[in-house]
This record gives C-alpha cells, structure tokens and sequence, in this order.
C-alpha cells in the first residue's frame, strides 16, 4: 500500500500540485487515481471491500501522499478519519451503505467541525443544535468553517449538540448530510496562504436529518478515540517537509556556483544544513512510527501522550524543514518555477491545524505531571 501511494505521488499527484494551488481548485484527478488503485478505501474494514490498513501503514502511505500533493493528503486524511468514526459508531446498514459508495463510486466524506468564533484550543463549544423532528430524526441548521474538501465532498459528517443538552458529553450528535441536500449551501470564501487545493469553505445547512444519517447515540461520538486526526495531520506535515528535504538535499548535489567547479554540496555551511535537516526529518519519522505502533495497542492515555508529541513535532519539522530549504536555494527559493514556497506555505498551517501545537505541549504536559488531560474537550 505504500509503494502504492509512493508511486502515485511521485507520477501523478507531483506534476498537478502546482496548479491546485495556483487555482485554489480540488484534486479531482489525483482523488479519481486514489480510487482506480483502491487506496481511497485504505481505512474502509476489508469486511467491507476496503483495504483495512493499520495506523502504521496508514499514515506512512499518508506521508508519501503529502510528498506529492498537500491537498490531496490533508483531504484524504479528513475523508479517512471519519471513515474510523463510521466502522465504530454506524449501524450495519449504514457500514454497508456508505463504505459500499467509497469502494464501488469512490465517494468524498468531510469532516465539519469548526465554527466561527470557536476554537479547540480551549473547550469547545458547539452552536449547532439537532432538534427532533418526531420521526427519530432531527432538524439541524448551523455554519461551519474550515470545511476541507468544501463542495467536493459527496457527504459532510456534521456534529452539533441535541436540543436541551448543555454538555456535548451527553448530547453531541453527529449525522452524515449529503452535499446535494437543498438545505446546504457553500459560500466559496477559500482563498488562504497555503493548503489552497483544500477548498475549505465555509457552509451554512439548514436541514432535516433522516434517522438512517444519524450516526450513533447522543454523547457516543465522545467515547470512541478521536486521535486519528491529529495522528494523521503529523504524517501530512512530515511529509512535506520530507519532500523538501529531498529537494535540499538532490539541489545541494547537483547545484554548481561558478566560480566554482563543484556542487555546493561540498560546502561545509551547507552539509551542516542538510544534515541538520535530515536529522530531525529522521527523527520526527520515528516518533510518527512510534505514535502509529502505540495507536495499534489500543490504551487511550499511551495514544494520547505519543500522538500529541507526534503531531506538534512533525508539524515543527516539517516548517522548519521547508524554510530551510528555501534558504540553501537563496533568492531562487521563492520563484514559483520551484516548489519551496509553495510547501513553506502549506507547511504553515501545521502549527495551527487542530489540535494546535500549544494544545498538543499542553496536553503533553499534562500527562508527564500525571495530571488529567484531553486533547480535545467540548463544553
């Protein structure tokens, strides 16, 4: 499966990232290639027609995607993860249904989660309500932002808290709403640094859910292990910053500055950038291995501890890695005939994409002084 993904980036997701970004356009073709080599099913159960893949070949094949397009693999890691989410919390027959759509159509699932004025950097507070609707369903109106995969996705998996419920423990409600449903309507308002190709827009829904949509118990979705995003977010940013790295390191072997005759390679300033660099990529590399291993071990608290190191290490190196790249290329670096601006800018939002790195230390403090903690925490 990685070789898989490996091939993929390299000959097909590499040559269009540019133009995703300069377009702020989605990656349909590199999602249709995902499909035809079965990858687009990597996290689907095998029960169910899909690949089954572990965390540990999950979210190497994710880093070897994110080599290639950004976009494609921060997406591909929202549409993956609620995949989890459905093989936990789904009925049979919603298994069935929707996992049969991703292997035999190739269907998008979004995760929506964010909204305005809200931040999980503290406890979250969730203003989209589920009312009941008498039939076992619900009628839920809100707007969410940040919306990856915006008006490509074919589902949006949508949370909100039941009417009446002040504590998202017992009444955060998540529902699947197709992206065709009359009530969703998508303002097209991306237009950010980097992570264009994310089309993350913003949406307002207004409604009705049918009970076959619901997905789980009021309050389940918050007993499941959640950790599956931020596990995946450190294999897109390593994974960027591996690309860079390459990059450094093949331009550092080949580059000539006359006068001299040989490759700036043989500069002593710049052997000590790469192996700086490549230092740390390694490093980073391990601890994602690590986080997925323990993940596969299923103790909550290990998880939690090993993802948020993961996460706010990779999503470090792999900025650093991009700036220093774009610094051994000098001037040249920010031309956009050669990719180092386009991965620093996506490298940006890694510090900040949910669970930011503050939270993550916090998090992490928290554990190592023995203390009660939790990535993410809803009111």
């Amino acid at each position: 499966m990685v070789e898989r993904a490996t091939a993929l980036a390299r000959e097909r997701f590499a040559p269009r990232a540019a133009r995703y970004d300069a377009e702020s356009s989605f990656p349909y073709e590199n999602y249709a290639d995902l499909h035809a080599a079965g990858l687009l099913a990597l996290t689907v159960p095998r029960e169910y027609g899909g690949v089954g893949a572990d965390p540990v070949t999950y979210v190497h094949a994710l880093r070897e995607i994110a080599k290639g397009c950004s976009a494609t693999a921060l997406t591909f890691n929202m549409h993956s993860t609620v995949t989890t989410f459905l093989a936990a919390l789904g009925t049979e027959e919603q298994r069935r249904r929707y996992f049969g759509e991703i292997v035999g159509r190739g269907t998008r699932i979004a995760s929506i989660t964010s909204e305005p004025e809200q931040s999980f950097r503290d406890k979250f507070v969730l203003n989209t309500v589920f009312r009941p609707a008498g039939d076992g369903g619900y009628r839920v109106a809100g707007v969410k932002q940040f919306c990856s995969l915006g008006d490509a996705a074919d589902y949006f998996f949508v949370t909100g808290i039941l009417e009446g419920q002040t504590s998202a423990r017992e009444g955060v409600v998540p529902a699947m709403i197709p992206s065709r449903d009359a009530g969703v309507k998508i303002e097209g308002t991306w237009n950010a640094t980097g992570m264009r190709g994310t089309i993350s827009h913003t949406i307002r829904y207004d409604c009705a859910v049918d009970p076959a949509n619901v997905v789980g118990r009021p309050g389940q979705y918050l007993t499941i292990d959640l950790q599956g995003f931020a596990l995946g977010y450190a294999a897109v940013y390593l994974g960027i910053g591996e690309a860079a790295f390459e990059y450094m390191a093949e331009y550092a072997r080949t580059k000539v500055q006359p006068p001299s005759t040989e490759p700036i390679s043989h500069h002593p300033l710049v052997q000590r950038t790469v192996a700086e660099v490549g230092t740390q990529i390694r490093a980073a590399r391990l601890l994602l291995h690590e986080a997925a291993t323990v993940k596969l071990a299923d103790d909550r608290e290990a998880t939690m501890l090993a993802v948020n190191q993961a996460k706010t290490y990779c999503a470090d190196v792999g900025l650093m890695a991009t700036e220093r790249a774009l610094r051994l290329a000098g001037g040249r670096g920010i031309l956009k005939d050669m990719p180092l601006e386009r991965w620093h800018r996506d490298a940006l939002a890694g510090p900040v994409m949910p669970p930011a790195n503050d939270r993550c230390l916090e998090t992490v403090g928290k554990l190592l002084c023995g203390l009660r903690a939790a990535t993410l925490e809803f009111q």
